[in-house]
């Protein structure tokens, strides 16, 4: 199952990236993430790890698989209950501000297959949720800076 959802933010590029390198901000705006913490030391990029406490779904650790600095990451879910499945943020420079996309090819347990049909509208909601999350975060620093 394949996700791909945007979300116009009135924030620099540069903002977005530089809080969502924090890593432990997931917590701040993602729906269940408890906790976010890198696992491997700075410089960040292609081969860092890290990992995502959610709730009621456990430990997910990941291991970034694509960089390009202040533009793109995509990391493969390492461990936890989507093992193999593939994520990306994606931030570019817009008008008046950034365009920030998630993709997401899940993977799902063989035994949740046949509910990917019902589980794949949650999914979607829960990203749109979470980026709009993202856009009022990041959009209250702006005015917060001004």
């Amino acid at each position: 199952m394949e996700i791909n959802e945007s979300i116009s933010i009135s924030q620099s590029p540069k903002k977005i990236w530089d809080f969502w390198l924090l890593v432990s901000t997931d917590a701040q705006w993602r729906s269940g993430v408890l906790k976010a913490e890198w696992t491997s030391q700075p410089p960040y990029g292609l081969g860092s790890t890290g990992v995502h406490y959610v709730k009621n779904l456990g430990t997910m650790s990941w291991e970034v698989t694509k960089w390009e600095d202040g533009r793109f990451f995509r990391f493969v879910h390492r461990g936890g209950k989507f093992k193999g499945s593939v994520a990306s943020y994606h931030v570019e420079p817009e008008k008046n501000g950034s365009r920030v996309t998630i993709r997401a090819k899940m993977v799902f347990p063989s035994f949740m297959r046949i509910l990917m049909i019902f589980i794949k509208s949650i999914i979607i909601k829960g990203i749109k949720t979470d980026l709009q999350k993202l856009k009022e975060l990041m959009e209250k620093q702006e005015q917060q800076s001004t």
